[in-house]
């Protein structure tokens, strides 16, 4: 692969940070295109908590009102935020809470505080100009963090490192520590942190001039946005049109460009806006609208200087001094790139002061002024030889082999470790099968002598009579104990099966929530506890539900479940099978809508009917997407009445859908929202709607949804 280096080109940055205990992500972005672009700073939030306040000066005096009373961890815990909430906007006075933070965080002996302190000064620093004492204090969050195995802050210290390592122009580890921090984002499988990873790295082989590695991990980057990724959306959506604009894909880029400005006004994110009408000016450049290209570019510096941003005001600057180049107003040209100049020179941007040397050396030899143009050259020769590199391009299509390798190994070692465990589980199946069965010999054989004990004592002219009969009928015995052992193994295995695989996901949740509170209980404010709870609370629900399913399908198997029929209403049927499923419809934003004719009378067993319902409504429910909706009909069809319930969701792949009702010959994969399954309840329905003497069969399509119908006989029905 050879990558084409464009000196013009200027770095992009995303700065990855969060605050204390609320977490929480501000990109920051900083970059060098062949227009001379630079992007937006924007928010996310990850876990379970909210986004960062509009309000940012409101916090601020609250939290200094709040502080003058208060004393140890509540003290140290308003110094971090008050740390956090000024670290951008006035950073030398962040500095002296996080200081105290830092000084008091030894007195109480909480590292976890101390940690948050150093990396929220190194943010502070970084808004300086301060990089090596920036990553200083990166370098004394790290060792804390990985003491606690906080995965989370781990990835904002690397990808705040990341940031720093590329302003002063090592794109070689860049890259390396984005990628690091890529396995550790996958790792937690946490999507925000995985968004904006890939955004990251595919912005450094964006701006080295591989806009087709570039481009893949924008792609990747864009399967993890959502509905609560707005701003990273509209990032996405931009980057991948300014690609567009370069390769006069122009019609593309605007359609890309329409939808971020639309992502940036939802998420209230205005700096997005700004690279959005600069790319839109450049568009307009290229169609020969010039006037609607300076109001863009005009635009966009109005919007930078009204957040009072440095880097977005040096941009548009720029931009609009490239603009009065093109159309030779090289005196409005030059007021626009000097005055870029001088707050380039302020922050020490040397990304920015390379692209503005060459621009004006342009400049004054367009005007003839070429001993000023030769000067300027110079500077910009050294500022573009110190950032770049053809060596640089090579390294970074090395690390990401090696990522990908890494990568590899990792998916290889999981599967190795799997089949060890199943054939663990294998071997413990048997072994327990094994005892089970010589105990049941062992007790066919007491049994047996006992009767032979009892033959003996019988007078000695029924004895032959006696004995033949005895004989026979032990022979009868053994033949039942051996068919209801044989069923018990069977079902044995099953369920041992099912307890190995399905049951150990709703625990092993309850374990993760249990260490969640016992380590970061003085760390959750109230809402992060309250949403724990309501996870326990679903947790809960999904392993009783999962046990109820586990004793039905048990008492199946060895057929002791007697069907009790009756004459029962439809509706009441249906109500009552519905309603435990309903919070998990709201939680998806889920329709359930009943389609069903009302004083329907069936002949059935009630309970029967209602687990098959549950069972199904659950099942839609957790394969469908949110906003969409589960109908249950009832329709009369010829010599049948015919039950369903279908849904709109991801669907069953034509490979499964013949042995959708067989247990174990299915993957059971995660709902849309990552809700487990365990096939059991298909399973169970199945066998539940034969032992009513019905009928069921189901039509899926992939990504369209599925239909389950139950064929009930006109017999059993009464309009």
């Amino acid at each position: 692969m050879i990558f084409f280096i464009k000196t013009d080109k200027r770095f992009d940055i995303i700065f990855l940070r969060f605050a204390n205990e609320k977490k929480h992500y501000i990109c920051r972005t900083q970059n060098m295109l062949k227009e001379s672009k630079i992007f937006l700073i924007f928010c996310l939030s990850i876990l379970l908590i909210n986004a960062f306040t509009l309000n940012a000066q409101s916090q601020v005096d609250s939290l200094k009102t709040k502080l003058q009373n208060a004393e140890g961890k509540s003290r140290v815990s308003l110094l971090i935020k008050l740390g956090y909430f000024l670290s951008s906007e006035k950073p030398n006075e962040a500095i002296k809470y996080l200081d105290e933070a830092i000084e008091l965080s030894d007195e109480i002996n909480s590292k976890w505080s101390k940690a948050d302190a150093f990396f929220n000064k190194g943010v502070a620093l970084w808004h300086l100009g301060e990089i090596s004492q920036s990553d200083n204090y990166y370098e004394k969050a790290i060792p804390i963090y990985e003491q606690f195995h906080d995965s989370l802050s781990l990835i904002k210290v690397f990808n705040s490192q990341a940031i720093n390592h590329q302003m002063k122009g090592d794109i070689n580890l860049a890259v390396e520590t984005f990628f690091h921090s890529l396995d550790y984002a996958k790792k937690i499988n946490d999507k925000a942190t995985i968004l904006n990873t890939l955004l990251n790295i595919g912005v450094l082989y964006d701006n080295s001039g591989d806009t087709v590695n570039g481009l893949k991990y924008y792609l990747e980057a864009l399967k993890y946005a959502d509905e609560n990724s707005k701003a990273s959306l509209a990032l996405l959506q931009s980057y991948i049109a300014e690609i567009y604009i370069h390769t006069n894909r122009l019609n593309e880029a605007e359609e890309y460009l329409n939808k971020a400005i639309e992502n940036s006004r939802a998420s209230g994110d205005s700096k997005s806006l700004i690279w959005a009408y600069t790319n839109l000016g450049q568009i307009q450049l290229k169609n020969g609208k010039e006037k609607s290209a300076e109001n863009y570019f005009k635009e966009s510096l109005n919007l930078a200087r009204s957040i009072d941003y440095k880097l977005e005001i040096i941009h548009a600057l720029t931009e609009l001094g490239k603009y009065y180049n093109r159309i030779k107003n090289y005196r409005e040209a030059e007021i626009n790139l000097k005055e870029a100049l001088k707050l380039a020179e302020e922050i020490n941007s040397l990304t920015d002061l390379s692209i503005l040397n060459q621009e004006l050396a342009t400049l004054y030899y367009n005007t003839g002024n070429y001993k000023k143009a030769y000067e300027l050259g110079i500077i910009y020769k050294q500022y573009s030889d110190s950032l770049y590199a053809i060596a640089n391009s090579e390294k970074m299509e090395e690390l990401q082999t090696k990522h990908e390798l890494k990568q590899k190994d990792r998916e290889t070692k999981l599967l190795v470790n799997e089949n060890e465990l199943q054939k663990k589980i294998i071997y413990s199946q048997k072994v327990i099968a094994l005892i089970i069965s010589l105990l049941a010999i062992a007790s066919i054989i007491f049994i047996w002598l006992l009767f032979r004990n009892r033959n003996k004592i019988l007078k000695a002219k029924n004895e032959l009579v006696l004995k033949n009969e005895e004989i026979n009928l032990s022979r009868k015995e053994i033949s039942g104990k051996n068919e209801v052992l044989a069923g018990l193994n069977a079902t044995k295995d099953k369920f041992f099966s099912i307890i190995a695989h399905d049951l150990r996901n709703p625990i092993a949740a309850f374990v993760n929530i249990s260490e969640l509170l016992e380590e970061d209980f003085d760390r959750l404010n109230e809402k992060d506890k309250k949403e724990i709870i309501g996870q326990m609370n679903v947790s809960s629900k999904n392993l009783l539900r999962l046990l109820e399913n586990l004793l039905t399908w048990a008492r199946l198997s060895n057929n002791k479940i007697e069907v009790y029929t009756e004459k029962v209403l439809l509706e009441d049927i249906i109500e009552s099978a519905v309603h435990p499923y309903i919070q998990s419809a709201q939680n998806k934003k889920i329709k359930l809508k009943i389609n069903t004719p009302k004083d329907v009378l069936i002949t059935t067993d009630k309970f029967i009917f209602q687990a098959i319902i549950g069972n199904l409504v659950n099942n839609a429910v957790k394969f469908s997407n949110a906003l969409s909706e589960v109908s249950i009909g009832f329709v009369s069809r010829n010599e049948h009445f015919l039950f369903s319930v279908k849904d709109h969701g991801i669907g069953i792949e034509p490979s499964q859908l013949r042995n959708i009702f067989v247990l174990g010959k299915v993957s059971t994969g995660r709902g849309t929202m990552g809700e487990s399954g365990t096939g059991l309840g298909l399973v169970l329905v199945k066998e539940l709607v034969e032992k009513l003497n019905w009928q069921i069969k189901v039509k899926s399509e992939v990504n369209a949804g599925s239909e389950f119908i139950i064929s009930i006989p006109k017999s059993d029905v009464e309009l």
